[in-house]
């Protein structure tokens, strides 16, 4: 089986809160939330899963906590897609928790930024498409 991605974490500066807007908006669930200690500081960590990808939200003590600058200022992680069923639905829901609309409207995927947090877009199912898994006679073995 190919490698897929199945874990997505962001670094933000309330993890609570953005645990509660994907809950919220996307109808995660929170799987579970756990204290790291490190020698310089530590952080809590907020999984949330979809049934197939955990999605972590980690809040560091400080700027000198152990691995709070693995994301650097730069490069990090932009954003996500989220695929949805009901755009309408879920754009309403972004704005009614918080979240602010980025994108021009009728622009697809449509950008947005949760109260506390990073940028992400969300798009009717179907946006994004597999490739189909590569046949062994594809392979280069030289």
């Amino acid at each position: 089986m190919p490698p897929r991605i199945r874990h997505i974490a962001f670094k933000v500066e309330d993890a609570e809160g953005e645990s509660a807007f994907y809950q919220q908006v996307f109808g995660y669930r929170e799987t579970r939330t756990v204290r790291h200690e490190g020698h310089s500081g530590g952080h809590v960590s907020h999984h949330l899963s979809d049934g197939l990808t955990d999605l972590t939200f980690l809040q560091y003590d400080g700027e000198h906590s152990e691995q709070a600058d693995f994301s650097g200022p730069a490069p990090c992680i932009h954003h996500i897609g989220i695929e949805v069923e009901d755009l309408d639905t879920f754009v309403a829901a972004v704005r009614a928790n918080g979240g602010e609309i980025l994108s021009a409207p009728g622009t697809l995927p449509v950008k947005f930024r949760s109260p506390r947090g990073p940028v992400c877009e969300v798009a009717p199912t179907g946006r994004w498409h597999a490739l189909p898994p590569r046949s062994d006679k594809h392979r280069n073995d030289s």
